[in-house]
């Protein structure tokens, strides 16, 4: 037996698998990478649409509106807003609301995060956008002062005589990738995870 063929042999296989290895690091961590800026991507899109929603929510252009919250559950938030500036002050009826409905593809936890804006006079509906985004929570949480812990907030549904004493919002939002990072070929995987938090405290809110 040729012993330095024997060894060569080894030494060649031994690189061989560290190459594939290393290979298959810099695969996982590329996948990585891109799943996550994909999803920071989707959910920077979800947030300035909830962002701009509820920033504006009582608002009309000569006044507020009368009233501004009409539901306010954890996943589940409705108020007037004249949203799109119409110059005639016509008011509408704007609902965020994770619903049961799941999106089918990617994270089994992800559900629909659905936007409805309806014309308050008729009950019609403008528009209705259902979010496919990965959406795995969306909760509301409600505090009647300024400043206080968000573990004090209120309890949900709030009542609709407590409507008119909600004074600031703290929204929780999380989102998942569509496909799952792997570590190495046997393990599961895992969703790369989002999470955006944000306290709000709507102008037309100050003073109800």
């Amino acid at each position: 037996m040729n012993m330095g063929l024997v060894t060569s042999y080894v030494i060649g296989g031994i690189l061989l698998i560290g190459i594939l290895a290393l290979n298959m690091s810099m695969s996982n961590s590329s996948t990585e990478l891109t799943l996550t800026e994909t999803t920071r991507e989707k959910a920077t899109g979800v947030q300035e649409m909830i962002t701009h929603d509820i920033q504006k929510m009582g608002f009309n252009r000569n006044s507020k509106t009368s009233p501004v919250l009409v539901e306010a559950d954890n996943q589940k938030i409705a108020f007037r807003s004249n949203i799109d500036n119409s110059s005639d002050n016509s008011v509408e009826l704007i609902t965020w609301e994770f619903t049961s409905t799941a999106v089918g593809n990617g994270s089994p936890n992800a559900y629909v995060l659905k936007r409805t804006v309806e014309d308050v006079d008729t009950g019609s509906i403008i528009s209705e956008t259902p979010i496919r985004l990965g959406v795995t929570n969306f909760n509301i949480k409600y505090l009647d002062e300024y400043g206080q812990p968000v573990s004090n907030h209120m309890a949900t549904p709030v009542a609709s005589s407590d409507l008119n004493n909600i004074r600031q919002l703290y929204i929780t939002l999380e989102l998942q990738s569509t496909a799952k990072v792997y570590n190495n070929a046997g393990d599961d995987g895992r969703f790369i995870r989002t999470i955006w938090e944000k306290r709000f405290s709507p102008p037309n809110l100050e003073d109800v």
